[in-house]
């Protein structure tokens, strides 16, 4: 049997792609395309409701804990978080046309949802890349290797903690420093003249220039696509971590780990109201600012 390609020899054929679906035909044309995404329903019913109870207060302390747990430690909790700036435009490799394109679906409503913009009906270039391989590990090591431009911008202790990854899901996110305006500065590490800095605004950003989230094949098995785009939702709009464990408030983020017996299958309230609660802040707001709602949206989501 032949081997599938690997990623980091057909990401090299070009730079610019809005899908790759390599298992099927060649994509159509993007009048074809509009009619495939016109056929698919992303705001797909069913999935598991997290419901939370508790008394005034408990549900604010959970979700504070649970989103300083999934989220990678900055140095300060005044440092920003990292966020995409640019409109969404996913891109999915090693899956059949249409289960691309449903993946692709659902990941644009989850965005739209918690109010970043998409890409729909026209060319983009990927900047969520979801890529279903036989060897995640092994495919990083190419990409770092070819110095592609998809793992070569992450630093030394970002790579090291991919590698060091004990799961079938491989994720991360290639990110810059940013001042306030969106210019980025040469050096290591950058350096900035501003004066606009407040306790509740800084004077740089983190841009995730893109993601990617590399799935083993043979780690989805009984999963739905709503499952894996809500999944790859969270890894990568947010710089997020797996949690060791069940959680409390219950997260996606959980799918892929066996010590969970029944791990939620959908996007949970937490979190959607933790990327809503990223997304709804300045790119420049500190860490402790930007996911100061979790709890207050989950509240009023249950209302």
């Amino acid at each position: 049997m032949m081997k599938p390609p690997r990623l980091s020899s057909l990401l090299a054929c070009s730079a610019a792609f809005a899908v790759i679906a390599l298992s099927a035909a060649p994509l159509a044309a993007q009048d074809a395309i509009t009619e495939v995404e016109q056929a698919l329903d992303p705001e797909v019913e069913g999935g598991q409701d997290i419901v939370v109870t508790g008394e005034l207060g408990e549900m604010h302390s959970q979700a504070r804990e649970q989103a300083r747990d999934i989220t990678p430690r900055g140095g300060s909790v005044a440092a920003p978080l990292a966020r995409m700036q640019r409109p969404v435009c996913p891109g999915v490799f090693g899956a059949e046309t249409r289960t691309a394109y449903e993946i692709i679906g659902r990941i644009r409503s989850n965005a739209e949802r918690i109010g970043h913009e998409v890409i729909r009906g026209e060319p983009c270039t990927a900047n969520v890349i979801v890529a279903f391989v036989d060897d995640p590990h092994d495919e990083f090591e190419q990409l770092r290797d070819a110095d592609h431009y998809l793992a070569d911008g992450l630093s030394f202790w970002d790579a090291k903690r991919v590698r060091e990854t004990e799961s079938p899901v491989l994720a991360w996110n290639v990110t810059t420093m940013r001042n306030r305006d969106g210019i980025a500065s040469n050096g290591n590490p950058p350096t900035f003249a501003s004066t606009a800095i407040s306790r509740t605004e800084l004077g740089v950003r983190e841009d995730i220039d893109v993601s990617v989230v590399m799935i083993r094949r043979d780690a989805i098995e009984g999963l739905d696509t709503i499952a894996i785009a809500d999944y790859v939702t969270m890894r990568a709009l947010a710089q997020t971590l797996t949690p060791e464990g069940a959680t409390e408030l219950g997260t996606i983020l959980e799918l892929f780990n066996e010590d969970v017996e029944a791990p939620p299958f959908r996007l949970t309230a937490f979190d959607e109201a933790y990327l809503t609660s990223l997304y709804r802040e300045q790119a420049n707001a500190p860490s402790r600012v930007a996911l100061r709602d979790v709890g207050r949206l989950m509240e009023r989501g249950s209302e």
